[in-house]
């Protein structure tokens, strides 16, 4: 019984009292706290000195340059290669247009139903084929004949073999130029094939 008696005491103490501490005590001094409390209201006062000025934000402030840039700007642009690209001249879809077939590698081939070959370029970029794909820069090849031209042609993938790629140029349009193969085998010295 007296351990419960005890225990109300102190409650009842701690509830009195809290509100107490919550609240500020009025300090009484005899003349010594003058100076102490002269330094603290002269350190609140360089305290208040020390914060740094507002700062005031101008329209050249907004605008993007090397100091200040947009966090919201999108610059994926600038790292990533375009998967493939709208000739001009031919009208058509092409994949790495800016290198010709002989500086391509092929480097791997998935057979069975989803056939995909994947050749890189001289930067290091991968590209995915598909049968039916064009690729490479656009070869010029002569129509020959009275008229002769001289047509813009692409290597087009014609299949995707076990261990290499088979590469058309051909121009159906265009019957008198000769339909030219090209293969890539998987598995060559420097990884570009021959014909």
């Amino acid at each position: 019984m007296a351990m419960n008696a005890t225990r109300s005491i102190i409650l009842g103490l701690l509830v009195t009292f809290t509100p107490a501490c919550e609240e500020e005590a009025p300090v009484v001094t005899d003349g010594a706290g003058d100076a102490s409390a002269a330094a603290a209201a002269s350190g609140s006062a360089s305290a208040k000195a020390a914060e740094p000025p507002p700062i005031v934000f101008t329209e050249a402030d907004f605008i993007e340059s090397d100091e200040s840039r947009d966090p919201y700007r999108e610059y994926t642009s600038l790292f990533v290669k375009p998967v493939d690209e709208v000739s001009r001249e031919i009208g058509r879809k092409v994949k790495a247009p800016m290198y010709a077939l002989d500086e391509m590698k092929l480097v791997g081939i998935i057979g069975g139903s989803a056939q995909r070959a994947m050749l890189v370029d001289p930067k290091g970029y991968g590209w995915i084929l598909l049968p039916g794909d064009f690729i490479g820069k656009a070869e010029l090849v002569n129509t020959g004949g009275t008229e002769a031209q001289e047509v813009p042609l692409n290597w087009k993938v014609d299949r995707i073999r076990e261990m290499d790629v088979v590469f058309v140029r051909e121009d159906p349009a265009r019957p008198q130029i000769a339909r030219t193969t090209r293969i890539l085998p998987l598995h060559s010295g420097d990884g570009r094939g021959g014909t």
